[in-house]
C-alpha cells in the first residue's frame, strides 16, 4: 500500500483525484487535509507516509512555506507542489525550496498517475512533460542503484519490497526506471550493463 497525503481544499480536484487513484492504482491510499495545520497534526499521528502533495494556496498558509514545514517533521518523504498555475517560476520556487516534482492540476489523471510513479521511485520531476513516462534519460538515483544490487544478488521483487522496505508498485516503477535509463529490456542485461558501466561490482 503506497500511502499520499493530499493537502487541498479545493472539494472538486480532491474527489477526482481520489477517484482517479481508485481507478488506476489501486494501491494508493489517499489522506486529505483541507489545511496546513491539518496536515501538520495528521503528518505528526499518522506518520509513514509515502508522498505529500500538496497546493500552493492553502486558506491558512503559503503551500511552499507550508511545505518547508512539513519538511522538518519528516524530512525523507518527497513532497509535490500541485497548482493550476502552471508557469516555470512555481516550478523554480518549488525545486529550489526542496519539492521532489511539481503537478498541474489541469494534467490528465493518467499523466499525473505516471508523474507520481517516477518520484516514488526517487525521480525528481519538474520538466513541461512531467507525464510523459519515456521522459526519463538521467542518471539513476541511490535508491535505485541498491535495487540494482539486489537484482545483482539475484533478488525477486518481493524480496527488494522487504529488505527496502517498499511498496512493491515502488519496486515496479524502480525497475522501470533503470531498464530505461540503461537502455535495456529485462533484469538481467540491466545487470550485466550495469556491471559494464560500473555501476555495480
Amino acid at each position: 500500500m503506497t500511502r499520499l497525503l493530499l493537502i487541498d481544499d479545493h472539494p472538486l480536484f480532491c474527489g477526482g483525484f481520489v477517484a482517479s487513484c481508485g481507478a488506476l492504482r489501486k494501491g494508493f491510499a489517499v489522506t486529505v487535509a483541507e489545511t496546513a495545520g491539518e496536515a501538520r497534526r495528521t503528518l505528526r499521528e499518522q506518520p509513514g507516509f509515502d508522498c505529500i502533495l500538496i497546493d500552493i494556496l492553502l486558506p491558512d498558509a503559503d503551500g511552499l512555506e507550508a511545505m518547508q514545514e512539513l519538511a522538518r517533521i519528516d524530512p525523507l518523504v518527497p513532497r509535490v507542489v500541485i497548482s493550476s498555475r502552471d508557469d516555470r517560476a512555481v516550478r523554480l520556487r518549488a525545486q529550489s525550496l526542496g519539492a521532489s516534482g511539481f503537478v498541474s492540476k489541469t494534467a490528465q489523471p493518467a499523466a499525473i498517475m505516471q508523474t507520481l510513479d517516477r518520484i516514488l521511485a526517487g525521480e525528481i520531476c519538474f520538466e513541461e512533460d512531467a507525464g510523459d513516462e519515456t521522459a526519463h534519460d538521467g542518471p539513476l538515483r541511490a535508491r535505485q542503484l541498491e535495487v540494482l544490487k539486489l537484482l545483482a544478488e539475484g533478488c525477486a521483487n518481493k524480496d527488494i519490497e522487504n529488505r527496502l522496505n517498499l511498496a512493491g508498485r515502488t519496486v515496479r516503477a524502480h525497475l522501470t526506471t533503470i531498464f530505461k535509463a540503461l537502455g535495456v529490456k529485462g533484469r538481467a542485461r540491466a545487470v550485466l550493463e550495469a556491471r559494464r558501466q560500473g555501476l555495480i561490482s
